[in-house]
């Protein structure tokens, strides 16, 4: 039997795993490593075999041994967690040959709109005597059940109980049934089972060891905070989002026109304006602080271990119910702070742990009287649940001093090394390490030095390349924890009891003085970057709804695709409510009684392809942009010798100075019927009908195509053509009327409109 082959189809195998094995010729590593994969929950089944397979073809000296040995460790390793490992897999969402590939995920998204779509038809016809409400309550529970299966949460499922009103269900279902909705839900869904996977693996961990050879630190083969391939994927997505960026424009109603990636650059996007905002807020609220007679108190914060993957009681939750855990135990805490009045102020900074589980820092400044109130608050809130270990642990107090001996021992050699490191704390109290609370000495640093390296470490690493992190014993790396935020959608920074910065960042548009006086004062506080004048301006620290600004929106019902009302910012008013103005007066804040408004938002922008709005300006000139040119080859073209003046035989057309200049710097120009280009000492001229016709051909080829699908067909039939020919026809009549060669946005949402029957059609055109 030992010669004898074992059946693969007998075994539960994935392809790719049977495709492996079957490459292996040696009977005895064939049948080694199929049992061993047999074992092994199905997602891993590929990438244990591909790992084997790479080690096993080798070209060194008992490869084969040596990889069958790292094999069986491998499979030890996992052995305790293959329970949580099985739980995993069987929550898997969808099957893992589309789960394992982006592109097929994202195509997913049209199947599972699809079946919404039918769930909805399907009810609306097994209940025709049903009301419309009845109906759709019907249609949103059965379509949020489905939803959850898929890993993804219907919007308001929470308040389903809750008389939840028929046109947020609608909202819901709308959503349901579109295919970018899921194939946004469906990436998200992806990229966090994908990490979970790579967690539950060790592959995401501290694991560091030192090189025999050199005693160097290396790593083995794993990455802290969040996996190789989370951070490769994150990457990949910031590159192709600012590549995108870099091809947009934004154009105003006054016609100014910006790279929309220098917007992007000029705001809080930017790595750098955020964080230097950030420093500015945590340092004036100190300084607040300071004139209010408040402490600070520097809280961390973390989690029971069945969070921690690297502890042995984890039960398979991600970082993102680990975060979840933290949110509402805060809120707990948070409440009783506030039913007992304790005021507080500050910011809260959420990273992970090496294994991914987050933990929270935070900088709060409260009356010195109500500090030993305020922690033993929160401390009893975060060491309620499993508090059992936190005792077990504390009774064990001699293996405690044994570890605190090795870490200080540890830390002394790093610091007689000029190497930068936290000195070891003593742990021998029964909230350790789920609560610390540090009150911040004035003579040892300001907050915003307790502070900063958590806010750098998590958004740029602004100057703390020679810092060493605790959890790794490394110096501090970005990406992964920028990765590690954007996988699991975990908010990173969030300040408490401060006013809104909305109404900071929106009077920090205006340039200009306003002739409002309480208006005029905000804004100049705000302009100048004082924030500490600009919170007392607010109404003070903890001011809440009753801030004497608030920003002001313009709702736009049926706004989107969704029927939703859209809310945009516009602009900052007056808070002169009378309810408000007592409360400010109770508490001794400044306060406003007059109601004025500030419009901060008075230009509209289009975003666009970037080169539109000069296309579009060149065509109502007569010319044809460089964004043009790809419309017409060069075969064409008919060149026409010129003499070494262009200017001579240019001006036999009869153009001016400025038209010349134009055609000098690369542009086109419609003259008669034609297109003409100077190139070096040639004059290029192009069929501008030709042209016309070309790009014709192709609208209607693209919205027929578009037809098809909305209908559900995946090509188009002759109604499908006829309605694309009738829609480019209707927009290229309505761009010549306004004289333009091509129709520009405006003219295709003519059309549009007509074609919805939303207007009726200009007899011109």
């Amino acid at each position: 039997m030992k010669d004898q082959r074992v059946n693969l189809a007998a075994l539960n195998l994935s392809n790719v795993a049977v495709g492996i094995i079957s490459a292996i010729d040696d009977i005895r590593d064939f049948n080694f490593l199929a049992q061993g994969l047999a074992r092994v929950p199905f997602p891993l089944q590929a990438r244990l075999a591909k790992q084997y397979i790479d080690r096993y073809n080798k070209k060194q000296t008992k490869a084969g041994f040596k990889a069958n040995k790292w094999f069986s460790r491998t499979i030890a390793k996992l052995k305790p967690r293959f329970g949580v490992l099985f739980r995993i897999s069987q929550e898997m969402p969808f099957p893992w040959h589309i789960l394992n590939n982006k592109d097929k995920t994202k195509h997913h998204g049209t199947v599972t709109a699809k079946y919404c779509l039918e769930i909805i038809l399907g009810i609306s016809d097994d209940f025709i005597e049903e009301t419309e409400e009845e109906t759709t309550r019907l249609a949103y529970e059965k379509v949020g059940q489905y939803c959850q299966t898929m890993g993804v949460t219907i919007q308001w499922w929470e308040c389903r109980h809750n008389d939840l009103t028929i046109e947020y269900m609608q909202i819901a279902l709308l959503k349901a049934k579109c295919e970018k909705w899921w194939a946004r839900k469906l990436k998200t869904v992806r990229k966090r089972y994908l990490e979970l996977l790579e967690i539950a693996t060790g592959q995401v961990g501290k694991d560091l060891f030192r090189s025999n050879k050199n005693r160097e630190i290396k790593r083995k083969g794993i990455s802290p905070y969040s996996s190789k391939n989370a951070q490769a994927e994150f990457i990949e997505s910031q590159k192709s989002g600012r590549k995108y960026l870099e091809t947009l424009e934004l154009e105003s109603d006054k016609g100014d026109v910006i790279d929309l990636i220098n917007a992007v650059d000029s705001g809080v996007a930017n790595p750098v304006n955020r964080r230097n905002e950030l420093m500015l807020r945590i340092r004036e609220s100190e300084e607040l602080a300071k004139e209010m007679g408040y402490v600070g108190i520097f809280y961390t914060l973390t989690c029971p271990s069945k969070y921690h993957p690297n502890s042995e009681k984890w039960n398979g939750t991600s970082p993102k119910e680990a975060q979840a855990y933290l949110v509402k135990t805060w809120s707990r805490a948070r409440a009783k702070l506030n039913r007992l009045g304790i005021n507080y102020f500050g910011i809260r900074v959420a990273e992970p742990h090496a294994d991914g589980c987050p933990h929270w820092h935070m900088m709060l400044f409260m009356p010195s009287k109500k500090v030993q109130t305020a922690n033993a608050i929160i401390r009893k809130h975060f060491i309620l649940e499993d508090r059992e270990e936190l005792i077990k642990r504390y009774a064990n107090r001699e293996s405690l001093y044994k570890t605190y001996l090795q870490k200080r021992k540890a830390w002394g050699y790093k610091k007689s090394q000029g190497i930068k490191a936290k000195a070891p704390e003593k742990f021998y109290r029964t909230f350790s390490p789920r609560f610390t609370a540090i009150t911040m000495d004035p003579n040892k640093g300001t907050a915003a030095g307790y502070i900063a390296k958590y806010i750098s470490k998590n958004i740029d690493g602004f100057q703390v390349t020679d810092h060493e992190d605790a959890e790794t014993s490394e110096n501090i790396e970005v990406n992964p924890v920028l990765a590690w935020a954007s996988t699991w959608g975990i908010r990173q920074f969030q300040f408490q009891g401060s006013p809104s910065v909305t109404v900071y960042r929106e009077l920090r548009r205006v340039r200009k003085p306003v002739e409002q006086f309480e208006l005029e004062r905000v804004r100049q506080a705000a302009d100048t970057s004082q924030w500490k004048e600009f919170v007392k301006l607010m109404g003070g620290m903890c001011i809440g709804r009753n801030a004497n600004f608030k920003t002001a929106y313009q709702e736009t019902p049926y706004g989107n695709d969704y029927a939703e009302v859209v809310s945009r910012v516009k602009g900052v008013f007056t808070n002169a409510d009378d309810k408000a103005q007592a409360h400010r007066m109770l508490i001794g804040e400044y306060s406003v009684d007059v109601s004025a408004s500030l419009l901060t938002r008075d230009t509209e922008w289009t975003k666009q392809l970037k080169g539109t709005a000069e296309l579009n300006r060149a065509e109502g000139l007569g010319f044809v942009g460089e964004a043009n040119q790809s419309w017409t080859s060069g075969n064409n073209c008919t060149p026409c010798n010129t003499t070494t003046s262009a200017e001579s035989k240019l001006s036999q057309l009869g153009l001016t100075e400025k038209e010349v200049n134009e055609l000098k710097k690369g542009k086109r120009l419609l003259i008669n019927g034609l297109i003409y280009q100077l190139s070096g000492n040639q004059l290029l001229t192009f069929d501008a009908s030709d042209r016309i016709d070309k790009q014709k051909k192709g609208e209607i080829e693209h919205f027929a195509y578009s037809f098809a699908r909305k209908d559900g067909h995946k090509l188009p039939d002759k109604n499908h053509y006829v309605l694309a020919r009738e829609l480019v026809t209707l927009a290229f009549n309505h761009a010549l009327n306004h004289k333009r060669v091509m129709p520009n946005g405006s003219d295709w949402a003519y059309a549009q409109s007509i074609a919805d029957g939303e207007i009726e059609q200009d007899w011109w055109d």
